[in-house]
């Protein structure tokens, strides 16, 4: 029993196209020849034998008499050595004149070799173009590979490779696009397979655009490319006319098939918000690079931002309390400030007193109907009135919008109006009320505010008042360069582009046990510096410093020759980029032959402790030692690496020092619980890197004690 199926395959010249019709038949043998009729259809009675293609027997109908959509009635007539068959089906014609994009594409994170082998298939395929979907990807290999610096060039002049993501360093390199979405897998096991998925993802997002073309990102975005890819798309070309399927960048998606290009995202964050609200200078790279690092690193950035932004708002505005509203939108929450110590006050708006809550140093209050991205003002009053919690009765508290209640029978609790998780309060329970709102407490708290439709953190951000100062001087609300120093020439290993980005790099590849060579390369616009070498005691060089002068995007290698000393162990050849605002070092561990077989490690955590407790209003220190049994100097980092609930309280996220040759270096943290903070515990560790070796503490528990 045949089947035919139309589909939206054209063949033949552009000015005389034949659509394809798809013939299956498990009986058929031989040569197969076929036509198709019906009103207004027209197909060759007596042409050659079908080829079998991808879809089946593929058979070319003159459609032209009817409009792309029309539903006719058609006969299938297939003859073959096992005879005549045939069917009846609905033909749909088919719109010609799309283009499928197929892009390949390699991510931030991924190998060097899985970029170099893009790069090599677009070498050997003059067909093939790709995206790198992040300069945090391109800028590594740029400073490792600066041989390729000018192939890559020439393949993103001639549009055959193409940097997706933010401005960076790297010269010559324009972003179109800020994003690439996820693609395809085309995991296939033939050609035939392959373009019948690529077929059936063009089907599937053909309805969801505006003009005539499909980009389907192809393949892992961590991987070398998609083997299917090139060969989907010459193999394509030679038997279809429509749709097309090409190798593509995106920008061919978007700029050649008249396909707007999206608009960048903007960012709404209220550190963002409020930037702009001060018209200053905003940190876009080094946030941009620290969302892609560590989320503390984002974090600790984001609120300095804020932090700096309100500080320079509010210093124009005459109040006790400044309420500011990041949000496009009118927003009423509660809003929450800190007094410099403990003392009987009200909130009062327009000299109308509003009910308040004073918990400890923490003053809390409703502010309603605060503009958007705009502020409202309020004082605070002195009184002679608690406003604090006082200790109620009975086993139910209560909102505008939620009623909690503790049931001891059942054991320990319902909310209604709620599609929240239900807190699980066990232990005894106590009711508390406020002017503000109610609580219950168990071994966990539940706080229900009047008047909020949510229970999760404020949108609002409350600022004590200060003295009338004058506006802060323009200048950026962030740091432009790394807060720890010196930088790993190699980062990548660690986290992503240091923030403010590398003007310029430095990188040490080891030719043979004694000799070195030391490459400079520029990231930016021209640069003049030095190249120091530090070598272990005993150490001899053919030369310990290379001044280095670089135009834009160039690069300078030389050689050096090492004489070491005879003691065994591991030996640190540190190179040293100067004339930056910050250094760069790279370093090679270079290995004098162990006389017995107990070589001595190179970096060890010596100790770190197992609880830092603190109460609220207390600080105490965080100290981890590190060591190294390594015959030279090394520069380490440590990152305390903690849950985002602990973030206010413990840091700063990352510190710096020396480690001595066969020495100890301390690394010290702070955690400072401010008199408002909440009980709790938290698993910590600290990771330290020094070059490219790694070490992490054991767990460290944080305790703020009740």
């Amino acid at each position: 029993m045949i089947a035919a199926e139309s589909t939206e395959l054209f063949v033949g010249p552009r000015t005389a196209l034949l659509q394809v019709v798809r013939l299956t038949s498990p009986t058929a043998a031989g040569p197969v020849h076929a036509h198709v009729s019906g009103p207004g259809l027209h197909s060759p009675r007596h042409g050659g034998s079908l080829v079998l293609g991808p879809f089946g027997y593929e058979l070319g109908v003159d459609v032209s008499a009817h409009q792309p959509g029309a539903v006719v009635p058609a006969q299938a007539v297939m003859r073959s050595a096992a005879g005549e068959e045939s069917c009846t089906f609905s033909l749909v014609v088919g719109s010609p004149g799309w283009t499928v994009h197929l892009v390949g594409h390699v991510a931030a994170d991924a190998p060097f070799a899985a970029l170099r082998a893009h790069l090599d298939l677009a070498l050997t395929d003059p067909a093939y173009r790709f995206a790198v979907t992040s300069v945090e990807l391109l800028q590594p290999y740029w400073d490792t590979f600066p041989q390729h610096r000018s192939l890559l060039l020439r393949l993103i002049s001639e549009g055959r490779v193409e940097v997706v993501g933010s401005e960076s360093n790297v010269v010559g390199v324009a972003p179109v696009l800020s994003s690439l979405p996820s693609g395809l897998p085309l995991t296939a096991s033939s050609l035939g397979e392959a373009e019948r998925s690529v077929y059936s993802a063009f089907l599937e997002l053909r309805p969801g655009v505006s003009a005539p073309h499909v980009m389907l990102p192809v393949g892992g975005a961590r991987d070398a490319p998609n083997p299917w890819v090139t060969a989907v798309h010459h193999d394509w070309s030679a038997r279809y006319t429509w749709p097309r399927i090409v190798c593509s960048l995106p920008r061919d998606y978007y700029v050649r098939g008249s396909v707007p290009v999206p608009p960048g995202l903007v960012d709404d964050s209220p550190a963002a918000v409020f930037a702009r609200l001060t018209g200053l200078e905003f940190p876009h790279a080094a946030l941009e690079r620290a969302a892609l690092a560590h989320p503390r690193e984002a974090f600790d950035l984001r609120s300095e931002v804020v932090s700096r932004s309100l500080a320079a708002l509010t210093s124009t505005v005459d109040s006790s309390v400044t309420v500011w509203n990041p949000l496009p939108s009118s927003c009423t929450d509660i809003v929450s400030v800190h007094l410099p110590s403990a003392s009987n006050v009200h909130v009062e708006l327009d000299g109308v007193a509003l009910p308040t809550l004073v918990d400890g140093v923490t003053v809390t209050f409703l502010a309603r109907d605060v503009p958007a991205r705009g502020c409202c003002t309020y004082e605070l009053v002195e009184d002679d009135v608690d406003h604090g919690w006082k200790r109620g009765y009975g086993t139910e508290i209560a909102s505008t919008h939620y009623v909690l209640s503790y049931d001891p029978i059942a054991s320990l609790v319902a909310v209604d109006g709620s599609a929240q998780e239900t807190p699980r309060l066990t232990g005894p329970v106590s009711v508390w009320h406020s002017e503000v709102g109610e609580k219950m407490v168990g071994s966990t708290t539940f706080t229900l505010w009047n008047d909020v439709a949510h229970l999760g953190p404020s949108s609002l951000f409350g600022v004590l008042g200060s003295p009338r100062t004058p506006p802060s001087q323009a200048g950026p609300l962030g740091p432009v360069s790394p807060a720890v120093t010196p930088v790993f020439a190699r980062y990548w290993l660690h986290e992503p582009t240091p923030l403010g980005g590398l003007p310029a790099n430095v990188q040490l590849e080891v030719l043979g046990p004694t000799r070195l060579r030391v490459v400079a390369v520029s990231d930016g616009p021209a640069f003049s510096g030095v190249v120091r070498l530090s070598l272990p005691d005993g150490w001899s060089a053919s030369w310990d410093s290379l001044p280095v002068s670089l135009p834009a995007g160039d690069y300078v290698s030389a050689e050096v020759d090492l004489e070491p000393p005879r003691t065994p162990g591991c030996h640190p050849v540190r190179a040293t980029l100067e004339g930056l605002p910050f250094e760069v070092y790279d370093v090679a561990l270079l290995t004098v032959p162990e006389w017995d077989d107990d070589p001595v490690e190179v970096l060890w955590v010596a100790s770190a402790p197992s609880v830092v407790s603190v109460g609220p209003g207390e600080t105490s220190s965080l100290q981890v030692v590190v060591a190294s049994g390594a015959h030279g100097d090394l520069p380490v980092q440590a990152r305390l690496l903690s849950p985002r609930e602990s973030w206010d309280f413990a840091g700063p996220f990352c510190v710096g020092g020396l480690l001595p040759a066969q020495g100890r270096l301390p690394l010290g943290f702070t955690v400072a619980a401010p008199p408002w903070a909440t009980p709790g515990t938290w698993s910590a560790v600290v990771r330290v890197t020094a070059g490219e070796l790694v070490r992490t503490t054991a767990p460290i528990r944080l305790e703020v004690a009740g």
